[in-house]
């Protein structure tokens, strides 16, 4: 019903609602209520990817992004949908490519893992800055056939290719490192150089792996044991999958290493 005013005196006449007309539109004077549950779903969407922030923290982090005081509604859907997309509280479509980080039961950080749509590459983080300089754990790949868990709080459960679930900790966040339909495989890093390095990647060699951050990390098994070599690189002379990698360090020296079978982008 409608309060209509006619002359000194109100009465009320069945229609529609205040501030809705009879095809469904809004024009009170305020803002339309609708919008609310938009907002509220999206925070929400938002929020369950990183629940450990406080609700001040999360607003802050809003902010950080654009979405001040002075932002529009509309503005502050945009920020909270795009960073929901690159965070997401779950892995719905394993077609792309995640960075999964995962914790113990203590809530300590202990591994990365990337997922792709067949592979999985698992990285131990170092429990010490001496371990990490020094002891680096060797990246771990294998196949999986499907993603059977992948939810912020909840644990993370991939299974291989013979059907075997790894339970491979609790997740503490996700990131979208290529969206599904666009994790197009990498051949090729020939001319790369360390400054401009923007990602990690995981080089698979003939009887060798280097793994290739601002520091490299080459691993050798031996009969015995692991060997790890820590490089100071300059550049990627050649790196293009099937011929022999060649690598300049920091000093001008340049190191051949053996033939490149893949390369995985870790993140």
């Amino acid at each position: 019903m409608d309060i209509v005013l006619q002359g000194s005196f109100a009465t009320i006449s069945p229609g529609f609602p205040l501030g809705w007309t009879r095809h469904g539109s809004y024009d009170g004077g305020v803002k339309d209520p609708r919008r609310i549950p938009v907002m509220t779903d999206a925070l929400t969407r938002l929020w369950e990817a990183r629940p450990d922030l406080t609700l001040t923290r999360l607003l802050g982090l809003l902010e950080t992004h654009g979405a001040d005081w002075n932002a529009t509604d509309e503005e502050t859907l945009a920020v909270l949908r795009r960073l929901a997309e690159e965070t997401p509280a779950r892995l719905d479509d394993p077609t792309g490519r995640y960075l999964v980080t995962t914790e113990n039961s203590a809530g300590v950080a202990t591994q990365l893992v990337t997922v792709g749509a067949d592979r999985v590459a698992v990285r131990q983080i170092p429990a010490s800055r001496t371990d990490a300089v020094h002891d680096l754990p060797q990246p771990v790949v294998w196949e999986h056939s499907g993603v059977r868990s992948c939810h912020v709080a909840a644990p993370l459960v991939i299974t291989d290719t013979e059907g075997i679930a790894h339970r491979m900790g609790l997740v503490s966040s996700i990131r979208v490192i290529a969206a599904p339909g666009e994790d197009a495989p990498v051949t090729s890093l020939d001319g790369l150089r360390r400054r401009t390095l923007d990602g990690v990647y995981l080089l698979e060699l003939e009887d060798a792996s280097l793994l290739l951050d601002r520091t490299a990390w080459l691993f050798t098994t031996g009969r015995r044991d692991l060997h790890r070599e820590r490089l100071t690189w300059a550049r990627l002379l050649d790196c293009t999958v099937g011929a022999p990698l060649r690598i300049a360090l920091d000093g001008g020296e340049v190191r051949e290493l053996p033939e490149l079978r893949r390369i995985t982008v870790l993140e």
